[in-house]
């Protein structure tokens, strides 16, 4: 076997190794799913998926096409920083936040977290922040959503933004 032929094998062996050691240490193939899923890997994809639309130079070819993510923007607001650093590699138009705020619409999907909402109006604004539960998947009982949305540091106006005034903006209903 020759060099190239041996990392190639060792590469296959050490993923093949990882990928049976996670099996053992969860030990268990629905906590498994749900860690790839809801989880955490869900959330991952996703954002992924949006910074391949940036990266493929999508929003400099359609600048109108609006995305929404879900979970407060599904890892991508909060990894702002780091995404900056493709600007080194990719040909992009602008810089990678400016697609963020410009394409990008967010919504809770009932993580219903102060900290999160402060962090997304910081970066995008509220205008581009949509109220979302997340039913059927992870339903809340009682009225924790409308609370939550009450209890937002916000003015009346800007709460009917929230609550519903974006979305009527962004889908031309208003």
């Amino acid at each position: 076997m020759s060099d190239p032929e041996q990392g190639r094998a060792e590469a296959v062996y050490v993923s093949a190794m990882v990928g049976e050691m996670m099996r053992r240490v969860l030990g268990d193939a629905l906590v498994d799913l749900a860690l790839a899923a809801y989880g955490l890997g869900w959330h991952y994809e996703a954002g992924l998926q949006f910074e391949r639309l940036v990266l493929a130079g999508t929003f400099d070819r359609h600048p109108g096409l609006q995305v929404i993510l879900g979970h407060w923007g599904e890892v991508v607001l909060f990894y702002l920083e780091r995404l900056a650093a493709l600007q080194r590699v990719a040909k992009l138009d602008r810089p990678v936040a400016d697609y963020v705020r410009d394409n990008l619409y967010v919504t809770a999907s009932g993580m219903f977290s102060l900290d999160y909402f402060l962090r997304c109006v910081e970066i995008v604004g509220l205008d581009r922040v949509l109220f979302s539960t997340d039913y059927p998947y992870q339903y809340r009982p009682s009225r924790e959503a409308r609370g939550y949305l009450a209890r937002l540091p916000l003015d009346d106006a800007d709460r009917v933004k929230l609550a519903h005034g974006n979305w009527e903006r962004l889908t031309r209903r208003d």
